[in-house]
């Protein structure tokens, strides 16, 4: 038989349970404040460090969806006017997708909500020292073992 309040376990679900409630607040106070939930604001995030463009394989990849998943996402953002679809010139098969200047826009107003929130809900609440330890962590914990 298990143990079920293995330790392993408590710390797993602790910081699944944090993430889930940052991820919920600040999704609510991005479509509250700037009118742009969080999916859609990682997206433009994304694509706008990337150079404003990125395959759409690459932002699957980034944002954790499937192709058809991100051509969904890309399709409502196309739709707002935040960003659009580019051709590949040496290859048919790839996409880009591009940020427009409304895209740039709205991801400043969303970006001066977020850096509220984040200070707020997320940065002032560890230390210095406890931040770049969990970043350390968390680099190493999102790449494959």
């Amino acid at each position: 038989m298990p143990e079920f309040d293995d330790p392993r376990i408590h710390a797993y679900g602790v910081m699944l349970e944090a993430l889930s409630r940052l991820n919920r607040m600040f999704d609510k106070s991005l479509r509250d404040q700037a009118g742009l939930g969080q999916g859609w604001f990682e997206a433009l995030l994304r694509i706008e460090r990337s150079g404003g463009y990125m395959t759409m394989g690459e932002l699957a990849g980034q944002v954790a969806l499937t192709s058809g998943g991100v051509t969904r996402l890309v399709d409502r953002l196309n739709e707002e006017g935040l960003a659009g679809r580019r051709d590949c010139e040496s290859d048919r098969r790839v996409q880009y997708v591009a940020i427009t200047d409304a895209g740039r826009a709205k991801l400043a107003e969303a970006m001066s909500v977020h850096l509220v929130e984040l200070e707020r809900e997320f940065i002032g609440r560890v230390s210095p020292e406890e931040l770049e330890t969990l970043v350390t962590v968390m680099d190493r914990l999102r790449t494959p073992a």
